[in-house]
Formats: C-alpha cells, structure tokens, sequence
C-alpha cells in the first residue's frame, strides 16, 4: 500500500494573491519614503536652526531655518511655518505640516508631521 503525502507549494491564486499584496506594500513604501526623509530633513533643519543663533531671537531662527530649508530643498513648509516659543529657560522651535499623496484612482495617503526641537 502506497501512501500518500500532502503536497506541498503555492498554487498561482494564491502566488498571484501574494504578488498583488507586495506590490501594494510596495506602492505605499515608495511614496512615503520621499516625504519621510524630507521629515529628517525639516527636524535637522530645525535643530540646528536653534544651535546656529545664540542670542535666541525669533527672528534669527527663522532666517536661521530658512536658510537651512533653502539649501536642502524642502518645499513642504516654509520659515512662516515655524513657530518658536520660550519655555521655561528652553527656546522651542515646533513646526506641524501634513502631506497628501495620491496612490492611485481616487486612494490617497495622507501624512502628518510634526517636529519639535529644543535647545
């Protein structure tokens, strides 16, 4: 008597299924990159906007921030956007933007920024 064993493997339903669920990930991983490293960008930009100026004058942080943005070539905020407050003895520089990427049809991804840094 011959027995018999289970076969074992992916069907093509199922490989195709499993494609089609990659490439999704893919799609999505693909368009948020960009703006995930342009985040990086901004919160650097930031950060050493408050280190470069030591007197802590709004206005110099700004320019500041501006300066750093321009060199980079971040295009989804600006220097208006930041908003610098003194509290308690640290000088905090916030900025918040978000971000709307089309995936494909009518599907859209949609983002949310916010850096805050100290010094």
């Amino acid at each position: 008597m011959k027995t018999r064993h289970a076969q074992l493997g992916l069907t093509l339903i199922g490989f195709l299924f499993v494609v089609a669920v990659v490439i999704v990930f893919a799609l999505v991983a693909f368009r948020t990159i960009p703006s995930y490293i342009e985040y990086y960008t901004v919160k650097k930009a930031v950060q050493g906007a408050l280190d470069d100026t030591p007197d802590g004058n709004a206005v110099s942080i700004k320019k500041a921030f501006e300066r750093r943005i321009g060199a980079d070539y971040v295009d989804s905020v600006s220097w208006q956007d930041l908003q610098v407050t003194k509290q308690g003895n640290d000088i905090v520089g916030t900025i918040s933007w978000e971000k709307r990427l089309p995936l494909f049809y009518n599907i859209s991804l949609l983002l949310d920024f916010d850096v805050t840094a100290s010094k």
